[in-house]
């Protein structure tokens, strides 16, 4: 058991944060064009939050870039965050309307008293491992080491402390787990001798792995389907803005069907958002691709389970949570009813 103190100071965070601003970096813009046939929009200039950059966003990076969000009538900024942490509090604040973020944090936020609910998924994405320096050979030998993760109480610090468990570390005793920052962040202070693992996901495991560092755990060693990220946002908002939700909806299918569809396109957007070298974009586009689902399922019931199984060790959860207390399924039960229908 891992305790509850990262997590309560994470949770008495988000509270305390309420009035405080965020900074936000833009990533990117679309002109807002004429909605479809229906109901008018109640808001067509949207910001939409994700924790860090990364290859698992790919499909917010198409509609960016492609326009899909401007041909529903919406004006959509993407900004990026140091964490899912963060983006929580933003989303609370309503310095951000639309938040992409992994489960974890979710229901952080919930247990935090915030009126969240995820709305959907599609992103069921196994793409964490852990690189460490030449001298460790596994997770089992981090007995002592620094682990770096994003932020305390984001995915990668969940994730992270499970995985040390199932290795048979006590995370709050055995390692010391350092909050530090993004991925190029971590790697950097890899190279700086100042962390001896990370998590990474794609594609700075290949950075990782072409300076050197072992792999030393995967994620797919645990799962091979896991909440990655869910879209959510405020109750209010939600019940407020129907009609919008529906049209960002919109726009993101088209784009995950673009993404699957014409592959060159895709992984110019990963380029351009992640300034990666294009020689990992191929591999980078073939980790995320298959695991992208346009129809917004979770993931199947035994990675749910195992899930809430991860937290339940780390003393996060006391049981699984149902359903209700954080998805609001309307918009995956009626994907048939809403969507484009293929060009």
């Amino acid at each position: 058991m891992f305790g509850c103190t990262i997590w309560c100071f994470m949770i008495r965070g988000i509270k305390i944060w309420l009035c405080v601003g965020v900074a936000l970096v833009a990533c990117g813009k679309t002109p807002a064009g004429a909605p479809p046939t229906g109901s008018a929009l109640e808001k067509t200039h949207l910001t939409i939050g994700v924790a860090v950059p990364a290859a698992t966003y790919l499909p917010l990076y198409v509609a960016v870039d492609e326009g899909t969000f401007a041909k529903q009538g919406l004006r959509a900024d993407l900004v990026e965050f140091r964490g899912g942490s963060d983006l929580i509090r933003a989303i609370v604040s309503k310095s951000v309307d639309v938040g992409v973020v992994s489960l974890a944090e979710i229901t952080s936020g919930i247990d935090a008293g915030q009126p969240l609910k995820a709305f959907y998924g599609g992103f069921n994405i196994p793409d964490f491992d852990w690189y460490g320096a030449s001298f460790i050979k596994s997770l089992a030998d981090a007995k002592g080491k620094r682990i770096g993760i994003t932020q305390y109480g984001s995915s990668t610090d969940f994730i992270t402390r499970y995985a040390l468990t199932v290795n048979g570390l006590d995370p709050s005793k055995d390692v010391q787990i350092v909050q530090a920052g993004p991925p190029a962040t971590r790697l950097a202070a890899m190279q700086a001798g100042q962390l001896d693992i990370s998590i990474f996901s794609t594609p700075e495991k290949f950075l990782a792995e072409e300076r050197g560092y072992k792999l030393v755990y995967s994620q797919k060693q645990l799962s091979d389907d896991y909440p990655q990220h869910l879209i959510f946002a405020t109750e209010s908002f939600l019940a407020g803005h129907p009609n919008t939700v529906k049209a960002l909806l919109r726009g993101h299918t088209l784009a995950v069907r673009m993404a699957k569809q014409d592959k060159q396109r895709a992984e110019q957007s990963l380029i351009k958002h992640l300034q990666i070298d294009p020689k990992y974009v191929e591999r980078t586009y073939t980790e995320v691709i298959d695991h992208l689902y346009e129809d917004g399922r979770l993931p199947d019931e035994k990675s749910l389970d195992i899930f809430f199984d991860m937290g339940i060790k780390a003393g996060r959860y006391k049981e699984r949570w149902p359903l209700t207390r954080f998805w609001i399924p309307i918009y995956v039960d009626t994907y048939s009813q809403w969507t484009l229908a293929p060009s």
